[in-house]
């Protein structure tokens, strides 16, 4: 039987190399910046809400607008050397969108199209280099689901 929940060490965090036109695209080089990140944080749009009262209504009604886009927040160490990192970097410089993965140790996980939106780094006396990059998701996440065991 396996777990209940999902651990997060072990998972997978994956760039695509290139710009990306699909979620999870076919043959796709895919380049980790898992060994720099230390949390990885999810936030689903929220849609808009639109006024559809009328005179004649006897309560305020509303209705779900465009969904604005989510986001992902990447935090760690900050690194020169893990070419995911430096593919992040170019890619808030350039507005390339990219693929990416966040691949679970049980192997479930979800894939995204996404642009940086944001790049920061910070520095304290007491600690080393940290490095956050803030993602507009494009579309909605794609599960990833591994495949059965073979029987």
């Amino acid at each position: 039987m396996s777990s209940k929940y999902e651990k997060t060490q072990g998972t997978k965090i994956n760039v695509s190399a290139d710009a990306a036109t699909e979620a999870n695209p076919t043959g796709a080089t895919w380049q980790s910046i898992n060994c720099s990140t230390k949390e990885l944080s999810y936030t689903g749009g929220q849609k808009s809400d639109i006024e559809t009262t009328t005179l004649c209504s006897t309560e305020q009604e509303m209705t779900n607008g465009l969904a604005a886009p989510g986001e992902v927040t990447l935090s760690g160490n900050w690194s020169a050397d893990e070419i995911g990192q430096s593919t992040l970097r170019t890619a808030y410089e350039t507005d390339a969108v990219h693929a990416f993965q966040v691949i679970f140790p049980s192997g479930n996980g979800y894939a995204f199209l996404a642009e940086v939106r944001q790049n920061s780094w910070s520095l304290s006396t007491a600690g080393v280099v940290t490095a956050s990059f803030t993602l507009r998701v494009k579309g909605k996440p794609v599960a990833i689901v591994p495949a059965p065991a073979a029987a």
